[in-house]
């Protein structure tokens, strides 16, 4: 099923109080507090690495509603994922400073995938426009370290913003669907990484983003990656974003979504 979003509304900045607002103010204590620790660790400087040729080929099935109507979507993209993507972009940068590892990202998408679905027992067309940003905010603290293998605990701030656009057609009755939102979530979760051979590493992630009951996400990638030279890697892997999210809201503002969007990673990422 598919995504909606929409406007940053009056309650915009409801959404940054309560635990996010506490998430972020931890962050930074916990980034100031490691940092002491990581400039002793190495005193030698930063290391830095961007990924700004980085796809995500994701599909998208789960549940969603807009003013109270049901958005029977279920989207599958694994056969037609270069067919309906109709524009991405996607940069991920990290800065790391012995133990310590700041990263951010910024994840954009639109699919425009024409789809055969139901409605109950009526079978429906529907075209769809689907825009999808993700943005994150974090810090990784390595806490153990065999010298092949380190994992980090690690934390942040994730968002999302989402908007759809669907045709649907009825039999000959045609119905027009817009809507979404957009919400923030504070994440945390831990991170490993193993170094197989001197050009060959393996990474994986896991966290779970929460602000209340009825915005929640599940989170999981892992990816191996080629170290070709000192300055350059190629990365290839599946990354998985499961998200339970409700506004609450009533009449045309109503917004939930439940769903799940899942697919291939691969990019290129610079080191200096």
């Amino acid at each position: 099923m598919l995504w909606l979003t929409g406007k940053i509304d009056g309650d915009y900045m409801k959404k940054l109080s309560g635990l996010n607002r506490a998430t972020l103010l931890g962050g930074v204590a916990i980034s100031a507090l490691v940092s002491n620790q990581a400039l002793a660790d190495n005193p030698g400087g930063w290391e830095y690495s961007v990924a700004p040729m980085y796809l995500w080929a994701k599909n998208i099935e789960g549940s969603s509603s807009i003013g109270g109507k049901e958005a029977p979507l279920s989207l599958d993209f694994k056969d037609e994922i270069l067919e309906n993507l109709d524009a991405a972009f996607a940069i991920h940068v990290e800065a790391k400073q012995g133990a310590l590892t700041l990263f951010a990202e910024y994840n954009y998408a639109k699919l425009d995938p024409s789809v055969e679905a139901a409605l109950g027992p009526i079978p429906v067309n529907a075209d769809i426009e689907f825009k999808d940003t993700l943005w994150e905010l974090g810090v990784a603290y390595a806490f153990a370290d065999s010298g092949t293998t380190q994992w980090e605990v690690l934390g942040g701030l994730r968002y999302m913003d989402q908007e759809l656009d669907a045709d649907i057609q009825v039999g000959p009755l045609p119905q027009e669907i817009s809507g979404g939102d957009d919400w923030w979530q504070g994440f945390g979760g831990f991170r490993v990484t193993t170094a197989i051979t001197e050009h060959w590493s393996f990474r994986a992630r896991l966290d779970l983003g929460y602000n209340d009951s009825n915005n929640k996400s599940g989170h999981a990638m892992g990816f191996f990656d080629y170290r070709f030279r000192d300055w350059g890697s190629f990365f290839a892997g599946y990354r998985f974003l499961d998200t339970d999210y409700d506004n609450r809201e009533s009449g045309p503002q109503q917004y939930a979504f439940n769903a799940d969007q899942q697919g291939p990673i691969f990019g290129l990422s610079l080191h200096f």
